[in-house]
């Protein structure tokens, strides 16, 4: 085992700028986005236990944790780039497996192989990856939304097309949020308009 060597890969996400090929006013680090999808992900997967789902938190939680340790190695790799086909997706993956396997290689052989299984099943099509999937979402609409408020008009495309996404989801407790969301919006606009 090498902790250190470990640490020394995770710390490297604070550095590491997601959206980076696009005009940003305020960035966001990787480890910035691992904590918000965490929250996020413990959040939606209690208000899918409140909707009577079955739902494995701490799978939730392990794989919110994991599902962008590769990127200290591979940095942020834009997003209409990674998914541009399914092919190129596949091969993406594999790599990004492979850098996540250096990484957690540093770990006991046991972990490491359950982190590595964790993270490749992370965004399945159970309820547990659905939820990842969401909240990974989720968090991306609110970074552009911070964006949209502080004036960058730039993210207002990619923020709607998150909301497509999530609706597409077909999750009650993203549905939830994103009324919230909607109304809390509409209230903001009609508090401006007088």
């Amino acid at each position: 085992m090498n902790f250190k060597e470990f640490i020394q890969h995770e710390r490297k996400l604070d550095k590491v700028i997601r959206f980076s090929a696009h005009p940003r006013v305020k960035d966001q680090t990787v480890s910035q986005h691992i904590f918000h999808v965490s929250l996020y992900a413990m959040v939606l997967a209690d208000l899918e236990r409140q909707n009577g789902n079955e739902v494995n938190v701490e799978e939730v939680l392990r794989g919110a944790l994991l599902h962008d340790l590769e990127e200290s190695l591979t940095g942020d790799i834009i997003y209409d780039f990674k998914h541009r086909d399914e092919h190129m997706a596949r091969q993406i993956k594999e790599m990004g497996k492979q850098f996540l396997e250096q990484i957690v290689g540093n770990l006991p052989e046991e972990i490491s192989t359950r982190y590595t299984l964790l993270w490749q099943d992370a965004k399945n099509e159970r309820i547990e990856g659905k939820i990842l999937k969401a909240a990974d979402k989720l968090e991306a609409l609110a970074y552009c939304e911070e964006e949209i408020r502080i004036g960058n008009k730039y993210f207002e495309r990619i923020a709607g097309k998150l909301k497509e996404e999530l609706k597409g989801l077909r999750m009650k407790s993203v549905d939830s949020v994103l009324q919230n969301w909607e109304t809390a919006d509409a209230k903001i606009e009609a508090d401006k308009n007088g």
